[in-house]
C-alpha cells in the first residue's frame, strides 16, 4: 500500500465505513512489539476517522505457496492474526495455494486442507475467521470444488471470502453465492471484463450485478462489501474508489 494514513483519510472522506489493509513482507521482519506499534497507530488513526478495519489481507501467499511451503504460508497467517488482533479485525484473507504442475490435482486438496486446518488452529487462538478466497490460482475453480475443500477442512472458523470478479470467465458469481451461502463470511467487490480480459471497477465489466445483488439478498448476506481495486490513473489515483462508492450505494444497497 502507498501511504496507509493518507489512504484511510481519503476513504473516510469518500464516505466509506471501513477499510481493508494488507500485511506485506516488511511486517514479517518486525518484532512483535514493532508490529503492534505500527498497527496500533493505524488502528488509532482509523478510529479517529470513524472507520472500522474488519479484515486483514495479504498478497504474500502468492510467494509463500501453502501447497509446497506450508510453514512459510503459516508464518503469514500468524502475522495476519496478530495484526487482526491489534486493529480489531475479525477476518484474515488467505489464498488457498497455487497449483504446481508436478503435483497431482488430488494431492493439492490434501495439502491445502492440511495447511488450512493448521491455519484454523492459529486463528482460533486469536478469535478470528480464516477467509479463503477463490482466485486465479488454477485450483478449486468451481463452487463444487471449493465446497469440497471447505468440507474437507471441516473447521467452523474457516469460511469463504468471496470475490465477485474473480470467478469470471469460468463461472458465475451468483452461483457461488448460493452454493456456498453457509460458508460466506465476506465479499470483495470488483468486476471483470470478458471482452478485454481485465479486472475493472464494478459496473464496467461483465458481472451481472443485478443477479449478484439478488443472490446476496436471497442468502441473507449482511456483511461487508469490500472494494478491491487498482489505483486509478496517476492524475486521479482515487478515481476508482470514488466510482465504486457511488456504484455500491446505487446498485447493491
Amino acid at each position: 500500500m502507498r501511504d496507509p494514513i493518507k489512504f484511510l483519510r481519503k476513504v473516510a472522506e469518500l464516505g466509506y465505513e471501513g477499510a481493508e489493509l494488507a500485511v506485506d513482507d516488511s511486517d514479517l521482519r518486525l518484532s512483535l512489539s514493532e508490529l503492534r506499534s505500527k498497527w496500533g497507530a493505524l488502528r488509532e488513526e482509523a478510529s479517529s476517522l470513524g472507520l472500522e478495519l474488519p479484515s486483514i489481507a495479504s498478497g504474500l501467499f502468492w510467494l509463500r505457496n501453502m501447497v509446497v511451503e506450508p510453514e512459510k504460508a503459516l508464518e503469514v497467517v500468524r502475522v495476519e492474526c496478530e495484526v487482526a488482533s491489534v486493529v480489531g479485525a475479525s477476518i484474515i484473507l488467505v489464498v488457498p495455494g497455487v497449483a504446481v504442475s508436478d503435483i497431482p490435482y488430488e494431492e493439492h486438496f490434501i495439502r491445502v486442507a492440511k495447511a488450512l486446518k493448521e491455519a484454523s488452529r492459529v486463528a482460533r487462538e486469536y478469535g478470528v475467521y480464516v477467509g479463503i478466497e477463490p482466485v486465479w490460482n488454477r485450483l478449486f475453480p468451481s463452487p463444487l470444488d471449493f465446497r469440497r475443500l471447505l468440507e474437507e477442512v471441516g473447521e467452523d472458523n474457516v469460511k469463504l471470502y468471496f470475490d465477485v470478479g474473480n470467478t469470471l470467465p469460468h463461472s458465475l458469481p451468483e452461483h457461488w453465492i448460493r452454493s456456498l451461502k453457509d460458508w460466506l463470511v465476506q465479499v470483495h467487490v470488483k468486476d471483470f471484463s470478458i471482452d478485454e480480459l481485465k479486472f475493472t471497477p464494478p459496473g464496467l465489466g461483465s458481472v451481472n450485478w443485478s443477479a449478484v445483488k439478488s443472490a446476496l439478498d436471497e442468502v441473507g448476506y449482511n456483511g461487508w462489501l469490500v472494494a478491491e481495486l487498482p489505483w486509478g490513473p496517476e492524475e486521479e489515483p482515487y478515481k476508482y474508489l470514488v466510482d465504486t462508492a457511488k456504484f455500491v450505494r446505487e446498485s447493491l444497497m
